[in-house]
């Protein structure tokens, strides 16, 4: 029975807390960056930061969508790579398509092979699109 509550507990702090440290989110919190990293809703930037600053990997993606909305690019790119060394796949893709966007193809083509060796199936579009814009058939 011991050996049991142990691995609940073990469960329960690597859900919590992740295997980078990251402070857990409150329940409300939690929800609205689960919602804005899976259906793509918008939260308010303070929201996104206070879940990036607090570790978590899926608010650090969607405040670095946030940032790179508004223009701020470089602090986007920032939140995004420490995303993706949380190990956040999502964030490769939308990292390279930012670099995409902004020009920057050697970059944007790096990262999304890495998200699409990883399985990611939108990277595989997104290379598909890169691929097309180098060939002068893309905008």
């Amino acid at each position: 029975m011991g050996l049991r509550v142990r691995t609940g507990l073990c469960s329960w702090w690597r859900r919590r807390w992740g295997r980078r440290g990251a402070a857990p989110l409150g329940p409300v919190l939690e929800a609205m960056v689960g919602a804005a990293y899976e259906q793509r809703r918008p939260i308010p930037e303070a929201l996104a930061r206070e879940a990036a600053e607090a570790g978590d990997p899926r608010g650090m993606t969607v405040h670095g969508i946030g940032l790179a909305h508004r223009g701020a690019y470089a602090e986007a790119a920032r939140w995004l790579g420490r995303a993706i060394e949380a190990g956040d796949t999502q964030a490769m893709v939308v990292l390279g398509t930012l670099y995409m966007d902004l020009g920057r193809l050697g970059e944007a083509e790096r990262h999304l092979r890495r998200a699409a060796d990883s399985g990611h199936p939108g990277a595989r579009a997104a290379l598909h699109q890169l691929r097309a814009r180098r060939n002068g058939a893309g905008s």
